[in-house]
């Protein structure tokens, strides 16, 4: 999967792959856990974009790979 942020930042691999890269060049979450840097993505959207997304899921691979989709409906990334 290869997807584009607003501001032309491109992420390809896997939606895990894509969230871990995500966090990586996300400032203040650089020691949380995967899960919650997840969430914190979904309060995010939330509260600056106005957007509800979901992360459902019992593994955190299910988690990013809603919340990737999710972001791509919302049209917060691009194909």
């Amino acid at each position: 999967m290869k997807i584009t942020t607003r501001d032309g930042r491109v992420f390809q691999g896997t939606p895990i792959q894509i969230v871990k890269a995500m966090q990586d060049i996300a400032f203040g979450v650089e020691d949380v856990s995967l899960d919650r840097y997840i969430d914190w993505v979904v309060d995010n959207a939330r509260r600056f974009e106005g957007v509800d997304l979901e992360a459902n899921g019992v593994t955190v691979e299910e988690r990013a790979t809603v919340l990737v989709e999710g972001m791509i409906a919302h049209g917060l990334v691009s194909r």
